[in-house]
C-alpha cells in the first residue's frame, strides 16, 4: 500500500505479538505446529544438516515437531469460563424504537445476547474487541442498522484526539484491517487486502488551542474502504445516514478487559498460553530423548567396515550373524543415557500443574466438601475480580455502542442499559436448602417462607411460596391416594366379609390361673 492506510499505531505494534500468540493458542495444536520454528526452534544439529524442506535437518525437525504434544488448555479455559459467564442471560433494556434490534442485531441475524457472548469470548482470547454500528446500504434491508464485531487484531490504527473538557478522548480516526479470503471465480479463493477508514471531518489531526482544549472536528462521521493497491482518496468518503440523520461521532467502540479505550490490554490468559508453549518445547525434548533411547547404535570392534570377512552386509536382529575375525574383536550397542529423563518428566509434571492452576485463575469454584453455598459465594467473590471486570467491561462496551446508535436514530440513549450476569458460582442450592431445613428442625428461628425465598435466590425454584404450597398439597393428596390404592378407596366387599368372619367358632380366651394381676 502506498497511501499509508496500512500504517499501524505504535501501541498496536507493541501488543500485536501477544495477540498472535493468543490466537494461535486458542486454535490449538495444529495451528501451533503449523507455525513451524516460530514456537519450536530446531536443534543445532538439525540446523547444521540443513533446515530447508528436503534437507536431512528438515526431516529430523519434522519428526521432532510431530512427536511433541501441545496441551490445548487455553481453548478449554476459554470455553469453560465463557460457559460460567453465560450461565444466566444478561439484562438488556432498550427504548421502544430499538426493540427490533434485540433479536437481530448483526448482519447474520444474531441476538444481543449472542453478540455479548462473542464479545466476552474475544475478551478472554485476545483481551480486545472492536464494535462498529453500520447501515445496510442495499437490498431489502436497506437503511437498517446493524452491529459488526472485529477481532482484536483488526483495528490497527486510531486517534482519540486531545483531551477536552467537553469532549474528552473523542474518536477522530479508526482504521480497520478487513483483509480476508474472497472468491474470485467459481471455485478459486484469494486473499484480498482492504482497509475500512472511519473518521470525523477530513481526518486530519486537531491541535489544541491556547487553553489546551481541542475543538471538535468539523463535519459528520464518514467512512470509506481502500482496496489493495489503491491510494486513500478523501473524496471517496461517504456519509452514512438514518432517514437523513447523520452521526456526529464515530459509531465504534474499543472493548478491552478492564476499560473501553483504544489502547490494548494484555490478554488475560497470556501467561497460560506462554506456559503451554513451554510445555510444548519440553514435550519435544522429552519425547526426542525417549525416541533416542530406542535407537541404539551398533558398534563393532575388529570389523573395519559394514561387511564381514565373507563380504556379507552386517545385519542385526533374529537369525542374523556378525562374524568378527579379530580375536579381540567385539560388537555392542551404545545409546543415549537415561539419567536426565526423570528430571525432564518431573519438570513437565510441574509445568502441567502450574498450567492447570492458571487455567482456573480467573475463576476457581472448587470448594471443600463441607463448604456451604454462602461460604463458596463469598470466597469466590474475592477471587473473581478479573472475570467480573471482563463481564462488566463487555456489557458496558455494548451499551456504549448502542447509545451511540440511539443518538444517531434520535432515540433516548439513556434508556439503553446492559447489565451482565455476575453470579459466577454454580448454584449450591440443594445443599444449602438441606442445611437450612435441618437447622429449622433443630430449633432455628426460620420460617418455611424464608427457606423458600433462599431457594429462589439459589435458583432451585422460580415459583412463589403460595404456588409451592399448592403443589405440596396436591402431592400429599396424590400420595394418600397411592397408599390406599384405587381398588380399596371405597372398601373391598370380599375383605369386609373376611373381616366379619374372623373369630367365628373360636373360644374366647380363658384367664390364666397363674396370673396374679388384678381383674
Amino acid at each position: 500500500m502506498t497511501s499509508g492506510v496500512d500504517t499501524q499505531h505504535p501501541l498496536f505494534v507493541a501488543r500485536e505479538p501477544d495477540l498472535k500468540i493468543m490466537r494461535d493458542a486458542v486454535e490449538g495444536e495444529r495451528q501451533i505446529k503449523a507455525a513451524g520454528t516460530t514456537y519450536l526452534k530446531p536443534t543445532s544439529g538439525m540446523i547444521e544438516d540443513g533446515i530447508l524442506v528436503g534437507q536431512p535437518g528438515w526431516a529430523a525437525y519434522d519428526a521432532y515437531r510431530s512427536r511433541a504434544r501441545y496441551p490445548d488448555l487455553v481453548s478449554e479455559a476459554v470455553e469453560s469460563l465463557l460457559g460460567v459467564m453465560h450461565r444466566k442471560p444478561p439484562t438488556i433494556e432498550l427504548p421502544e424504537s430499538m426493540e427490533d434490534m434485540r433479536e437481530k442485531i448483526t448482519i447474520r441475524g444474531e441476538s444481543m445476547d449472542m453478540l455479548l457472548r462473542r464479545i466476552n469470548e474475544e475478551q478472554l482470547t485476545t483481551g480486545r474487541v472492536g464494535l462498529i454500528g453500520d447501515v445496510i446500504g442495499t437490498g431489502d434491508r436497506e437503511g437498517e442498522l446493524y452491529v459488526a464485531m472485529y477481532h482484536g487484531e483488526k483495528p490497527i490504527n486510531w486517534d482519540e484526539g486531545a483531551n477536552d473538557a467537553d469532549e474528552p478522548n473523542k474518536l477522530q480516526l479508526v482504521v480497520i484491517d478487513e483483509t480476508a479470503q474472497e472468491r474470485v471465480d467459481t471455485f478459486t479463493w484469494e486473499e484480498k487486502k482492504k482497509y475500512r477508514v472511519l473518521m470525523l471531518g477530513d481526518g486530519q489531526p486537531i491541535e489544541p488551542d491556547e487553553d489546551g482544549d481541542a475543538p471538535a472536528p468539523e463535519g459528520p462521521y464518514g467512512v470509506t474502504v481502500v482496496d489493495d493497491g489503491e491510494t486513500f482518496d478523501p473524496s471517496s468518503i461517504q456519509t452514512p445516514n438514518i432517514q437523513g440523520r447523520t452521526s456526529e461521532e464515530i459509531p465504534f467502540v474499543f472493548i478491552n478487559t478492564k476499560d473501553v479505550v483504544p489502547q490494548p490490554d494484555a490478554p488475560p490468559m497470556l501467561g497460560l498460553a506462554n506456559l503451554c508453549l513451554a510445555i510444548y518445547r519440553g514435550e519435544a525434548d522429552y519425547r526426542q530423548a525417549l525416541f533416542m533411547q530406542g535407537q541404539d547404535t551398533l558398534v563393532t570392534i575388529g570389523l573395519a567396515n559394514a561387511e564381514d570377512e565373507d563380504g556379507e552386509k552386517v545385519r542385526v536382529g533374529a537369525n542374523a550373524h556378525i562374524n568378527i575375525p579379530n580375536v579381540a574383536g567385539d560388537a555392542k550397542y551404545i545409546g543415549v543415557e537415561s539419567d536426565g529423563l526423570p528430571e525432564m518428566r518431573s519438570a513437565l509434571e510441574n509445568d502441567y500443574d502450574r498450567a492447570a492452576q492458571r487455567g482456573g485463575q480467573l475463576l476457581d469454584t472448587v470448594g471443600g466438601p463441607a463448604e456451604s453455598g454462602e461460604a463458596l459465594r463469598i470466597r469466590v467473590s474475592a477471587s473473581t475480580a478479573t472475570l467480573t471486570q471482563i463481564a462488566i467491561t463487555g456489557a458496558f462496551g455494548l451499551q456504549s455502542l448502542l447509545r451511540i446508535l440511539a443518538r444517531w436514530m434520535g432515540a433516548d440513549a439513556e434508556a439503553v442499559i446492559v447489565t451482565p450476569h455476575l453470579d459466577f458460582v454454580a448454584s449450591a442450592g440443594s445443599k444449602t436448602i438441606v442445611e437450612l431445613t435441618t437447622a429449622k428442625t433443630l430449633g432455628a428461628p426460620l420460617s418455611w417462607e424464608t427457606i423458600h425465598e433462599r431457594a429462589q435466590e439459589e435458583g432451585v425454584t422460580e415459583i412463589s411460596f403460595e404456588e409451592e404450597k399448592e403443589r405440596l398439597m396436591a402431592e400429599s393428596e396424590d400420595e394418600a391416594l397411592n397408599l390406599r390404592g384405587p381398588d380399596t378407596e371405597e372398601g373391598d366387599p370380599e375383605e369386609e366379609e373376611d373381616m366379619e368372619g374372623e373369630g367365628e367358632g373360636e373360644p374366647e380366651d380363658e384367664p390364666d390361673p397363674n396370673d396374679d394381676s388384678e381383674d
